[in-house]
């Protein structure tokens, strides 16, 4: 249950309140499950207890049945969540932020939205120091909503109109991109994972951030394109779709991510920190490097509980390392097109930077037709654009 997973930090704090013992995983996801239940969902409290309690009895005995049954019960009586529930953290206003989390003593203002918020302390201190209050409130609030999904029209063979038009005839809410004609934004994605126009191949899923660091590869004709950390192919597709090149080629660590490329694709198997190709081979590359992934937090909340600080800047330093081994396969006077779907520093621009003081390049507009041209790259953050966190940046070999 993703939203278990999102609102981890919340729930946790909740329980420290009412269990004055170390509780063991397992019970504690399972209060963790109920909590989340009452507070979030539109269930009978006291329904929701009845099954706890009956799970924990048939499955650790009636002592720990008791302890669950007189934690979510004091919490329902002292927080009156019977005739008063909660709003979900993510969407209250700065003003009654308070509210629902009452301050203690000694108690830091990172400390009260780490649990507000459900993030961890080091994450939402980064973000003050870098974005200050305000803007740091807006971004996980938006980080905290229910995932969005967009889907990638091929509009080679066939219109947005009309898979907007068939999905709605079936039920399935839309709305049209922000900034491109082949996004389309979808209230369900699991039945359109269904329907005959995913299977046939006329729509995919992609974010449309992720569309956006595709269409700025903007290979000439007849070029040579390496999409060098292809994964199942979703931009490789994407670019084969949107581009008249000769020839493209997903290259991957992984056979079993290749696998779901479809075979009128070149594909081969390879690490882009060693790419097996000869130098100058490539009129363009693309480089959608492994990152932090911040980016796509509403989509994997457990991102946010696996991530370290110094998870950041290793992935930094690999970024780094990825563009120097893939920059000698390059052509003089091509691109490389570097994204990743975060919008750390150390991973974006940082890493831009650093190559800068290596390799002579220009830094070009990757979105010339939608964005200011005296843009050197492109940078989604999520609480502004209402897209998942994205970086794009375009660099062409002199």
């Amino acid at each position: 249950m993703s939203g278990v997973v999102r609102w981890k930090g919340y729930l946790d704090w909740i329980l420290s309140q009412y269990a004055r013992k170390t509780v063991k995983n397992e019970l504690k996801h399972l209060l963790r499950v109920s909590l989340y239940q009452i507070s979030f969902m539109k269930k009978g409290a006291y329904h929701i207890v009845n099954e706890s309690v009956e799970y924990a009895k048939n499955e650790h005995g009636p002592f720990v049945a008791n302890f669950v049954n007189a934690v979510l019960r004091n919490f329902i009586r002292e927080t009156d969540v019977v005739h008063h529930r909660p709003v979900p953290a993510g969407i209250h206003t700065i003003e009654n932020l308070q509210d629902s989390i009452p301050l203690e003593a000694g108690r830091s203002q990172i400390s009260n939205l780490s649990i507000i918020y459900s993030f961890p302390e080091w994450l939402i201190g980064r973000w003050l120091k870098r974005f200050g209050y305000d803007e740091t409130i807006k971004l996980l609030t938006n980080l905290n909503k229910p995932p969005e999904f967009s889907i990638r029209v091929n509009l080679n063979k066939i219109s947005r109109d009309e898979v907007m038009h068939r999905l709605e005839d079936k039920g399935i809410g839309t709305k049209k991109g922000r900034f491109l004609e082949s996004a389309l934004y979808v209230e369900r994605i699991g039945p359109v994972l269904k329907d005959e126009l995913f299977k046939k191949g006329l729509i995919h899923v992609q974010d449309e951030a992720s569309q956006l660091a595709g269409l700025s590869i903007r290979s000439e004709k007849g070029g040579l394109i390496l999409d060098a950390c292809a994964g199942q192919g979703t931009k490789t597709e994407q670019m084969k779709e949107q581009f008249d090149v000769q020839t493209i080629i997903a290259m991957d660590s992984e056979i079993k991510r290749l696998k779901f490329i479809a075979p009128t694709i070149m594909r081969v198997i390879g690490d882009a920190a060693c790419s097996p190709f000869k130098d100058g081979a490539f009129d363009a590359i693309l480089l959608d490097a492994p990152c932090s992934s911040f980016g796509i937090i509403r989509k994997h909340p457990e991102i946010k509980w696996r991530r370290a600080g110094k998870d950041i800047a290793a992935f930094g330093d690999y970024q780094f390392n990825l563009l120097k081994s893939l920059w000698t396969k390059l052509k003089p006077g091509g691109h490389l097109v570097y994204s990743v779907c975060s919008f750390e520093p150390e991973e974006t621009v940082f890493v831009v930077d650093r190559f800068k003081k290596e390799e002579m390049f220009i830094l070009e507009n990757p979105l010339p037709l939608l964005f200011n041209k005296n843009m050197e790259y492109y940078l989604s953050l999520p609480h502004e654009t209402a897209m998942d966190g994205f970086f794009i940046a375009r660099l062409r070999k002199i």
